[in-house]
């Protein structure tokens, strides 16, 4: 006997928003994706972000465009195919990137990782929507009416999805995948019946992912930083996701030395001699110079190597850093195996801006910050006029601001550097428009500002003085190494900055521009970290 009319109608119908709803979860699952891994393997920042937003909804146009165009026998094509590849994520992104830095065409990188997210990610979901449209028969209502119910089902899916990822956490990467996994081959078995064997082994497919999810990650990680670095003997200590960002702590050995690396979005924070000295200059010589141990406060300085550091040094001593992943870790696989910290000190999980604006307490005799260049819109505000002028109503007379230039102060405009902001100038503008005196020290190459209400009265041989006594004291030469000082005068200072106008709030034009910049120094220009 047939079954009613109805009852087919409504069986089509369920089956319909079914698949539309675990759509819409498996686009937000997927775009968590998107936006964190595949940006992390191109050195995450701005740009990179726009760039993968961009390839992503690309994607699902082209989808929507030429969904009626695609046979059904297509379409099932497609969703396998799909399926095959999102089997392999993202482990292959890592294992294709890694091989390009091995054979020297690390500049294929960018492009492929942009076709991976416009081809790749969401395409068949964008085909299977529309078609979900015009093959329903909801209520036998119009086509109108059946758009607007569907599109509130997948809009639906989509806020399921972002509920279950932020229930999963950032950190569980694995069973996000594994979900958007179990969503699409629940879309395929929905959408096409299969025999039994083939079910199962489908239904099987996400459960074998999330069993060997944790031995390829790790597996495509020490491949990808192997080779990304040129080193030997790669030991992944730690690799998680946080809120902000994601988070990476290895050790490598290069030549006869093992060294421990820490990574955040895919850039390098510790590691490097560089980023000792940034920290040298940034951190510690500003309070070593200091006639009495001074109140300090550090904002970032996630590695807390400025911690162990300073620590003993100083009277008091505050670190702010916003991502309690980083200060986890880092404390975990960088610090305690050196045999934790020799002094007292206070970790602050917050944003640096939000704790320097609701600080009530006794003011500071030197604020460091010690962050990366502004490829971030969060880090630039740290070099704007307005925070200069927060740090500054928090300062004890007398106390020093420093921050890196990131640049080379009446230089970064020069034809050497033709992607450079003019970042060193206009951060120095933003100084000179708060402090009364502003002193660069320069170092190995690099500018520092040291900013304050009172003339800063020492010289280059009191600074390599200060320095040595230090790295001495501290038997740590292989890291800071025997730096060189030069100090610029005020009116030198006033010089190099003049004509150009300090970072503001809404500076995007910068963040992007040094964002192309280390974008283009790393994939086209190549040098180690």
């Amino acid at each position: 006997m047939n079954a009613p009319s109805g009852s087919i109608g409504s069986s089509e119908h369920r089956r319909t928003r079914a698949i539309v709803a675990i759509a819409g979860a498996n686009l937000s699952l997927i775009h968590y994706l998107t936006l964190t891994e595949f940006p992390s393997q191109l050195g995450s920042n701005e740009l990179v972000l726009l760039i993968a937003l961009c390839a992503y909804f690309l994607g699902l146009s082209i989808g929507y465009r030429i969904s009626d165009r695609i046979s059904r026998r297509g379409l099932l094509a497609l969703g396998t195919a799909t399926l095959a590849l999102h089997c392999t994520l993202p482990f292959s992104a890592r294992w294709f990137s890694g091989t390009m830095w091995r054979i020297h065409l690390a500049g294929n990188t960018p492009p492929f990782l942009f076709l991976l997210v416009l081809l790749g990610i969401a395409p068949f979901y964008a085909l299977c929507l529309p078609r979900m449209v015009d093959s329903s028969s909801v209520d036998g209502g119009e086509r109108p009416h059946r758009l607007a119910r569907l599109y509130a089902t997948e809009i639906a899916g989509g806020m399921g999805g972002i509920a279950l990822a932020v229930t999963l956490s950032p950190a569980r990467m694995r069973w996000i995948l594994t979900a958007d996994l179990l969503g699409m081959v629940a879309i395929l078995l929905l959408w096409w019946p299969v025999p039994a064997l083939v079910r199962g082994l489908l239904l099987g497919l996400p459960l074998l992912y999330a069993a060997l999810f944790p031995r390829l990650d790790r597996a495509s990680l020490r491949y990808y930083y192997q080779h990304r670095l040129g080193v030997r003997d790669v030991e992944i200590l730690a690799s998680e996701f946080s809120p902000y960002q994601r988070v990476d702590i290895l050790t490598a050995r290069q030549k006869s030395d093992t060294s421990t690396y820490l990574y955040l979005n895919g850039n390098l924070l510790y590691g490097s001699s560089l980023l000792h000295h940034h920290n040298l200059v940034v951190s510690i010589l500003p309070n070593l110079m200091r006639m009495h141990p001074s109140n300090a406060l550090v904002i970032a300085g996630g590695s807390l190597d400025t911690a162990r550091y300073l620590s003993p040094r100083v009277a008091e001593l505050k670190v702010v850093e916003i991502d309690e992943t980083v200060a986890r870790l880092a404390r975990q696989h960088i610090q305690e195996p050196r045999g934790g910290f020799p002094g007292e000190w206070k970790l602050i999980i917050d944003d640096g801006k939000h704790y320097l604006g609701n600080y009530t307490g006794p003011p500071f005799d030197v604020i460091s910050i010690d962050v990366p260049i502004p490829t971030y819109l969060q880090t630039a505000m740290l070099h704007s006029e307005r925070f200069f002028a927060l740090a500054r109503a928090r300062l004890a007379p007398g106390g020093i601001f420093s921050i890196s230039l990131s640049g080379s102060l009446g230089h970064s405009h020069s034809d050497d550097d033709p992607l450079a902001a003019h970042l060193a100038e206009r951060v120095t503008a933003g100084l000179l428009k708060n402090f009364r005196h502003v002193r660069v020290v320069r170092s190995n190459g690099r500018d520092f500002a040291w900013a304050s209400d009172e003339e800063l009265r020492f010289d280059a041989i009191a600074l390599k003085l200060k320095a040595k006594a230090f790295i001495d004291a501290s038997q740590s030469r292989a890291s800071f190494g025997d730096p060189d000082f030069e100090l610029y005068d005020e009116q030198r200072v006033r010089e190099g900055a003049a004509g150009f106008t300090p970072i503001g709030e809404a500076d995007m034009q910068i963040v992007l521009r040094m964002s192309l910049s280390k974008l283009y120094e790393r994939f086209y220009e190549p040098h180690s970290d």
